[in-house]
């Protein structure tokens, strides 16, 4: 069983150096570390689960490596990894106790927060967010005023569609003269497949390689984090009452899943045999290879672990959220997110 996290962060020793440590979530309780030679405590718990927020795709790849390969068990854990259906059901059925961490992206609990929900952020894996406008390459849109005189489809009440009018506003762009079509996300997809609309607003960690390979070409990518739109995703949420009573059970899971996205991003033929393998009917593995070929570009983790919360990044996305009317008492950003569960040794 491992009791060390194996990763160094020049300046800081076991966060105790001024400047240096965790930001947020200082009322919830911190792991035990031996000083001397950074082992974490024992699990205060070994059986939890984990929900992602949606079936199985490319960028949930590392937390089933995380399985095959033993990480979990070799911080003394059995993680039980179970699919989803929406970051908003994770949100709740976490804030309700009946999942100890969740999957979802940075939005949800946000707004969780704001509502009250006991919940906070403990991770999240891309610090550069996948959010995107796709084109066909006859009709581009390789810059916000590009969208003017096309139409683009997005899916109803998604957070692209609620940000898409401040978006528009904050790059210059006149609405009038954008036709957003906002359909189901099943519809949405037939639309920019067909060519009845010019752009579509996806994921480039999901979509983009499912409908580069569908329609034979490479598509035009827009990200809107390139414009200070950068809403970062895969984001580990956990309960706070389990976070309160299991510190040493968080930091394991943080030092396993550090492990496992690094194994991943190094081996990633190999992780995408072990998602074959799990899920025979629902791996296409030239696809699955795409999306982890495109998590590796967005979840660059310099220095610190993977997963680790810039809060810069969630102050960026609180304001964004504010501004597109999706929370309305933005809180300071150490309240909705906590990285005292990364050790620094």
């Amino acid at each position: 069983m491992k009791r060390f996290i194996p990763y160094t962060v020049a300046g800081c020793f076991l966060g105790l150096l001024a400047g240096c440590g965790n930001e947020g979530g200082s009322s919830l309780a911190n792991p035990t570390v031996n000083a001397d030679t950074g082992e974490i405590g024992e699990p205060e718990v070994e059986d939890i689960t984990l929900r992602l927020n949606w079936r199985f795709k490319g960028e949930f790849a590392p937390f089933y490596v995380a399985q095959e390969k033993g990480f979990f068990e070799e911080y003394g854990l059995n993680v039980d990894v179970l699919e989803g259906n929406g970051s908003t059901s994770v949100m709740q059925t976490v804030a309700q106790g009946q999942d100890d961490l969740g999957i979802t992206s940075t939005v949800e609990p946000a707004q969780g927060v704001e509502e009250g929900m006991p919940i906070t952020m403990i991770a999240t894996y891309m610090n550069s967010s996948p959010i995107m406008i796709a084109s066909h390459p006859d009709a581009p849109v390789e810059t916000p005023t590009d969208l003017e005189g096309k139409s683009i489809a997005m899916a109803i009440a998604s957070t692209f569609t609620n940000i898409f009018p401040r978006f528009l506003e904050e790059e210059n762009v006149n609405a009038s003269e954008v036709e957003a079509v906002q359909v189901e996300a099943s519809a949405r997809n037939g639309l920019f497949l067909g060519k009845e609309v010019d752009a579509v607003a996806i994921f480039s960690t999901n979509e983009l390689p499912v409908f580069e390979k569908e329609l034979g070409y490479e598509l035009t990518s827009l990200y809107l984090s390139e414009y200070q739109f950068d809403l970062a995703g895969l984001t580990v949420i956990g309960n706070n009452q389990f976070l309160n009573d299991n510190p040493n059970t968080a930091a394991r899971f943080l030092a396993a899943m550090d492990e496992a996205f690094r194994y991943t991003l190094e081996h990633i033929d190999e992780a995408v045999a072990i998602s074959a393998e799990r899920f025979l009917d629902a791996v296409d593995e030239e696809i699955v290879r795409e999306q982890l070929t495109l998590l590796e570009e967005i979840a660059q983790f310099d220095s610190v672990p993977f997963g680790w919360i810039a809060e810069e990044n969630i102050a960026e996305t609180l304001t964004i959220l504010e501004g597109s009317g999706l929370i309305s008492d933005k809180q300071e950003a150490e309240a909705y997110f906590t990285n005292e569960f990364f050790q620094l040794d």
